[in-house]
């Protein structure tokens, strides 16, 4: 079922000219644009020459936009461009459309059961990476 789910994903956003990698990048910048290439980084886990290439592939398809930052002249701010906007919010668009598909008809109660569960797995996931 997930490799399905996966699949789907993955064929969706290709369509969009989007990897997981970029949707990613576009999440977080949606949360807290702008950012420094840096913090985007930070955010993912991963290191800055992956970002600049990242960010790269994302200003030429035009999701992207870098700009100076105001106060560190060192410091280049990324930002969405209208595209990246619309395209971050679909993604929020149809990630809200599937929890309401999947849990829709579940007592707050048992969503609350839930989500807890999948915060316990994702940190298990996530200390076995650390090990």
């Amino acid at each position: 079922m997930s490799i399905l789910m996966a699949d789907d994903m993955a064929k969706g956003l290709q369509a969009r000219g989007l990897t997981r990698a970029r949707a990613n990048a576009l999440w977080e910048m949606a949360r807290h644009d702008p950012l420094t290439q840096r913090q985007i980084a930070d955010l993912l886990h991963v290191t800055p020459r992956n970002i600049t290439k990242l960010v790269d592939a994302l200003e030429q398809d035009g999701f992207v936009t870098r700009t100076s930052h105001a106060t560190d002249r060192r410091a280049v701010l990324v930002r969405l461009t209208k595209k990246g906007e619309a395209a971050a919010a679909r993604m929020e668009s149809e990630a809200n459309a599937l929890a309401h598909e999947l849990f829709g008809d579940l007592s707050p109660a048992d969503v609350t059961t839930v989500v807890r569960a999948f915060d316990q797995v994702a940190a298990r996931v996530g200390g076995a990476g650390q090990r």
